[in-house]
């Protein structure tokens, strides 16, 4: 059975790193595909989010269909902060077996030092904020058959 593991956690709690460091199937992520294109462009991510964020959408869940389609291992490299979000995913790969990996938000001073080392990828203080709120850890209920948490 195909795997689907979930990365869960606020931006900046070390997602990204942990996946180029472990990389164990198809990395599913709009955020790659904006950063990728203004890379391209020679531009930052937020200059282009706002023109790419839909067509990132669309290419990211393209991109989730062709793996199911083969049955290749994916990893949704998003925030996927609340149940809500990753019941999208579980519906759209019903024969997959579903993996969590939690990174919780760092402390406060190395939080923003993460988030401040990514020049041209900002986001607002209050939509963190909001994140942070929604945070919700998964269960075996939603559907995890295995749960691991990334300790800092």
């Amino acid at each position: 059975m195909p795997k689907c593991t979930f990365l869960i956690g606020v931006p900046g709690s070390g997602k990204s790193t942990w996946f180029d460091k472990n990389q164990s199937g198809t990395l599913i992520s709009s955020d790659d595909i904006i950063e990728s294109i203004a890379c391209e462009y020679e531009m930052t991510y937020n200059q282009c989010f706002q023109d790419l964020i839909k067509f990132a959408e669309k290419a990211m869940w393209r991109n989730l269909e062709l793996c199911a389609e083969d049955q290749e291992d994916v990893v949704i490299d998003r925030t996927n902060l609340t149940a809500k979000s990753r019941k999208r995913f579980m519906k759209f790969l019903p024969d997959y077996e579903f993996e969590a990996v939690v990174f919780p938000t760092p402390e406060e001073t190395e939080w923003r030092r993460r988030l401040d080392s990514r020049p041209g990828k900002t986001i607002p203080a209050h939509v963190l904020e909001s994140m942070k709120k929604s945070f919700e850890l998964p269960s075996r209920a939603e559907g995890f058959s295995k749960i691991t948490y990334i300790h800092p």
